[in-house]
């Protein structure tokens, strides 16, 4: 009984992991004629911040719940953004990022969505529609 106790509580708490705090999610697009560029930054407090090249400013727009940004950082992490890593540059960027602090940083860049893994599109994708929401 005690063992099958302290399994419980050993699971329980490893089943309840934190997202290191120094772990974001940032993705975001631009350039073109007029060099727009913006991004949305996910922190693992699961807030959403929203930054422009137009503007210094970086706004707090929303905040995930912790289920969804544990489904998020999950999904990003399960891409293994480190092999799979490209720099396509052109007219339109998008761009997905996984960083660790000054520790560990991943990045894809794309131009055409043909050349992009159909993996890190479809969680890209889904992050935008969590964020616009």
């Amino acid at each position: 009984m005690k063992k099958l106790i302290l399994f419980s509580f050993i699971f329980g708490v490893f089943a309840c992991k934190s997202i290191p705090k120094e772990q974001e999610i940032i993705v975001g697009s631009g350039g073109g004629f007029a060099n727009l560029w913006q991004s949305y930054t996910l922190k693992s407090s699961g807030e959403i911040l929203y930054r422009t090249n137009k503007s210094d400013s970086v706004k707090v727009i929303q905040k995930l719940t912790k289920a969804q940004t544990k489904k998020i950082f999950k999904a990003v992490q399960g891409l293994h953004l480190d092999s799979l890593s490209q720099s396509e540059a052109g007219n339109i960027n998008h761009y997905l990022v996984f960083s660790e602090g000054k520790k560990i940083s991943y990045k894809t860049q794309w131009t055409n969505p043909k050349n992009v893994n159909d993996s890190i599109k479809m969680v890209y994708q889904s992050i935008l529609e969590k964020i616009k929401k």
